[in-house]
């Protein structure tokens, strides 16, 4: 039976880890969507804190699958629909957590949310042709090199990481990166069904 939920990612991401099946097309989303998503951000940024912007509705299956690190566990689900808009809101937290500085708090605690304390355990598992890429990213900050390019969704997820990386910036130099998170995880509300 589908229930609907609604909350925010700080909320989905506490206890669940995210898989994209084989059977889901490759990341995909060009500038445009990015644009759109990027503005949507901005515009939420100019209302009052208690605001919220409704993002989409994404559909997930709960497997039977539990993944435990210590004295956490987490339930797998697969995503149905919604993976590109999930697959970009991560690599813009990833792009965060790298432009704050080393020492602060708040890009470790984003760093577990991310990739998980064993280090293996990932927010989002891709099984697809481009998951070292993603994977590689997500764990250890490394951004695709003209060499790793080798499909139209590698090229796809290289723009992705590097308007990201663009955005931020210019967070960085406005309202201030620590703004950013906490409007993306606390602000940016989704209906889930699983």
């Amino acid at each position: 039976m589908i229930q609907p939920t609604y909350g925010v990612l700080q909320t989905f991401f506490a206890d669940r880890v995210f898989r994209i099946p084989h059977y889901q097309r490759f990341y995909s989303w060009q500038t445009r969507q990015r644009r759109d998503l990027f503005s949507d951000i901005d515009k939420l940024a100019s209302q009052s804190q208690d605001q919220h912007h409704f993002m989409a509705t994404l559909v997930c299956f709960r497997t039977p699958e539990t993944k435990s690190i210590g004295m956490n566990q987490y339930r797998v689900y697969d995503i149905v629909d919604g993976q590109q808009r999930l697959t970009t809101l991560i690599i813009l937290l990833k792009c965060i957590e790298l432009a704050m500085p080393t020492d602060s708090p708040d890009r470790s605690e984003l760093a577990k949310i991310l990739v998980k304390r064993d280090g293996h355990l990932i927010l989002l598992q891709t099984n697809n042709a481009n998951e070292r890429i993603f994977n590689r990213f997500l764990r250890e900050g490394t951004r695709p090199s003209p060499a790793d390019l080798q499909t139209q969704s590698d090229y796809h997820l290289a723009r992705a990481i590097k308007e990201c990386d663009k955005f931020v910036e210019e967070w960085k130099s406005g309202a201030g990166i620590d703004a950013l998170m906490s409007l993306v995880l606390h602000r940016l509300g989704f209906v889930v069904h699983d």
